[in-house]
């Protein structure tokens, strides 16, 4: 094996710095919605680091390196979530469909921009947490980061139908989740928000409407 020069060596780090330092926050936001606590999502992004510093000539289209540095974060969160079991913690997917449906006879999507205006960062976090990793992820990588379909298929590693089925269906889970917990988190319906705010506007957050890609 050839030898690095203390040069080359130098231009690497500082080339891996100005690509990988500008997502850090939006990595670490991500994975500290998937952990238990705040110090273990640092841990996952700082594997993420060490994986992508090994792996780091393998990018070859540098445009492409943020869904590949949230590809490598998920995989260390898989691995975490194996050995953590989160799964036995998941309120059954099939009753929160139900409740979903007992809120809702208009369009998914609508409901869902409609609900998640409210939330604050930590009700989101609370309510991905409570429905299966791959659902979350999938919601969360398309609604609030907003990658588009054939990338998340690529960072997750499964066809792009599947992925929005994925997508369709963590959207209904999510929204059972709200509803379920609406009146604990005071957020009412999507009818008393129109009422409260005389020009029928919901506060925003930091999640997209949904969109097709």
């Amino acid at each position: 094996m050839t030898p690095v020069s203390a040069s080359a060596l130098a231009v690497r780090q500082q080339r891996y710095e100005d690509l990988v330092r500008p997502h850090l926050d939006r990595l670490l936001g991500f994975a500290a919605r998937r952990t238990v606590s705040f110090s273990d999502a640092e841990d996952a992004v700082q594997d993420m680091c060490v994986r992508a510093w090994t792996a780091f000539d393998e990018l070859r289209d540098t445009s492409r390196v943020r869904p590949w540095l949230f590809s490598i974060l998920r995989t260390v969160l898989s691995d975490a979530f194996d050995r953590t079991s989160r799964r036995a913690r998941l309120v059954p997917m099939s009753r929160l469909e139900d409740v979903h449906e007992q809120f809702v006879s208009t369009d998914t999507d609508v409901v869902f921009a409609d609900v998640v205006a409210r939330l604050d960062e930590e009700m989101l976090r609370l309510a991905l947490d409570a429905i299966p990793e791959d659902f979350a992820s999938a919601v969360e990588l398309h609604d609030i980061e907003g990658f588009k379909y054939h990338e998340i298929a690529d960072i997750v590693g499964v066809p792009i139908g599947t992925m929005m089925s994925r997508i369709s269906r963590g959207r209904r889970l999510l929204a059972g989740v709200i509803m379920e917990r609406r009146q604990q988190w005071a957020l009412g319906s999507a009818d008393d928000g129109r009422r409260n705010d005389p020009r029928g506007e919901l506060r925003s957050s930091r999640v997209r409407t949904p969109r097709t890609s």
